[in-house]
């Protein structure tokens, strides 16, 4: 996409400052922790080139990441403007259509790329498309659990997408 709209970029890679990082101090840390050092290194360096650059980092995160507390602190929620911050993922992809993303990365799977195999839907354990249609209901039509059910949506499913979105309230 970059390179379609002439876009300066240049890639970093990461992996001697993470590595050193996990290897020297915290040789046992698991996927998650291991991906949170990931997420937080590229925001180093995004910062850092910000300010070579004289430039403003833009954030990437959704509505829907937000809600279910699928972020990093001092990471992907830390730029001071965040444009599709208030869109849900689908909201997003739909955008993504219509300006002109090309189809490779439209389909591909979301990820933060963190480990192999990692997905987001994977790690949700919900399909954006599932989660945003009840989200949309519960936060911006302030719909109650039980009208959510109502409209059609499976007791067991709402009640799951509730007690995460509450669990992870103190992240946001």
């Amino acid at each position: 996409v970059v390179d379609q709209l002439g876009i300066p970029h240049r890639t970093i890679d990461i992996s001697g400052a993470v590595d050193g990082y996990l290897q020297a101090h915290e040789p046992d840390a698991d996927p998650s922790r291991r991906g949170n050092v990931m997420a937080r290194e590229r925001m180093i360096v995004l910062f850092d080139q910000s300010a070579k650059l004289r430039a403003l980092s833009l954030g990437t995160g959704n509505k829907t990441e937000r809600l279910f507390g699928y972020f990093t602190w001092h990471a992907d929620v830390s730029p001071p403007i965040n444009p599709i911050g208030d869109l849900y993922k689908t909201q997003v992809r739909q955008l993504s259509q219509a300006v002109g993303v090309p189809d490779t990365i439209l389909k591909k799977a979301p990820s933060a790329d963190l480990w192999s195999g990692q997905t987001d839907e994977g790690e949700l354990g919900y399909t954006y498309a599932e989660v945003d249609q009840l989200l949309y209901l519960l936060v911006d039509q302030r719909y109650t659990p039980d009208e959510c059910v109502e409209a059609g949506f499976a007791a067991n499913f709402v009640k799951a997408v509730v007690d995460r979105v509450r669990r992870n309230h103190f992240k946001r």
